[in-house]
């Protein structure tokens, strides 16, 4: 686990002693040790999440991952662990995989076995998740306590509820305040060097670039179904808006060159398919139709007020299954409509 206690550990403890055929060959042992055959596989229920950019040494954890998860429930979360993973090892073949020793005590690369480092670590995620779940809190909180401990859970509970890595720098300068002397993190924080900091406050951005917003059978196409805008210009404007997951909120952005603001991001999705949205979140709301809740489809927008001075403030397009994409503080990606966003709604718009 990436903490501040590693110090720099991890560039010098990567084990780089399979290459070449021997990953295809690890893959193998693995799958066999599990017991998890290919149908069994086929059988697993599809998520929201989906896996992209992964290196064949992570992808050859893959099976034990996701039986590891089952054992919570929570296997539909394995591209999310795999994105940990990744980013923990760095995308090579470690003994512990997932970094997770310091997460039961021990010294940083104490666990010398790859199963047993899966094992801890997904216990420890699970426990952060649980934690999380219960404070109403969105999953890019529980991914950033997988770094910080649980204790960056209640920081961001008594923050908004949503992870940012504007909080994530809070919660970070805190620790550092509790233990003067022991980190520093100099003058210009925004390329994060280890040991300068408290944790790594942008863990989350980093695990979210191996994370894409859907696998087969839950991502755009399944999304489409009944979407007003038919579904060969959803997907259309779903895989568009995919290529922007993670990066960071703009005050003003409204295209790549700049990243995004809510409705820079709306307005630069829906130009994609051959519409002009007017610029800004009230505006928007004006310009469309509204729709009741029930009624709400796929590519229908979401609008929120956020602040005392307007009426509408905040923008993001409905995907499905309860969930939005949308650049917000936490940046540009998908949003659960939880206890934070449901109380914020004040109405829906469909683009004609």
């Amino acid at each position: 686990m990436l903490t501040a206690a590693r110090v720099g550990l991890l560039a010098a403890k990567e084990w780089k002693w399979i290459i070449g055929g021997g990953v295809i060959l690890l893959a193998l042992i693995i799958i066999g040790i599990t017991g998890m055959s290919t149908e069994q596989q086929e059988q697993t229920t599809p998520t929201d999440f989906g896996s992209q950019q992964l290196s064949p040494a992570v992808l050859a954890y893959e099976a034990p991952v996701k039986a590891e998860l089952k054992k919570y429930g929570l296997e539909d979360l394995t591209p999310v662990v795999l994105a940990i993973m990744q980013q923990e090892s760095g995308g090579t073949l470690s003994r512990d995989v997932m970094q997770s020793s310091e997460s039961i005590g021990l010294a940083p690369n104490t666990i010398q076995d790859p199963m047993y480092s899966i094992q801890v670590g997904v216990k420890h995620f699970a426990n952060v998740y649980n934690q999380g779940k219960k404070m109403g809190l969105d999953v890019q909180s529980v991914v950033q306590s997988y770094n910080f401990g649980s204790g960056y859970l209640g920081f961001v509970e008594s923050h908004g509820k949503v992870h940012s890595q504007e909080i994530a720098k809070q919660f970070s300068s805190y620790q550092m305040s509790l233990h003067p002397g022991m980190y520093t993190c100099g003058g210009d924080t925004s390329n994060f060097r280890y040991p300068y900091c408290y944790g790594d406050w942008s863990y989350v951005d980093k695990v979210f670039k191996y994370v894409s917003g859907g696998t087969e059978g839950s991502g755009a196409a399944a999304a489409a179904t009944g979407s007003p805008l038919g579904q060969e210009k959803y997907e259309k404007m779903y895989n568009e808006v995919l290529k922007y997951q993670g990066y960071p909120y703009a005050w003003g952005g409204a295209s790549p060159s700049t990243s995004f603001d809510c409705s820079g991001l709306t307005s630069w999705a829906f130009k994609s398919i051959g519409y002009d949205l007017p610029r800004t979140a009230q505006l928007q709301y004006n310009a469309t139709k509204r729709v009741k809740k029930e009624d709400l489809k796929p590519g229908d927008l979401v609008f929120f007020k956020t602040a005392a001075y307007s009426q509408v403030t905040h923008v993001g397009i409905y995907v499905g299954n309860n969930k939005m994409y949308d650049s917000n503080n936490g940046g540009v990606g998908f949003s659960e409509l939880n206890n934070y966003w449901s109380p914020k709604i004040v109405g829906y718009g469909r683009v004609s």
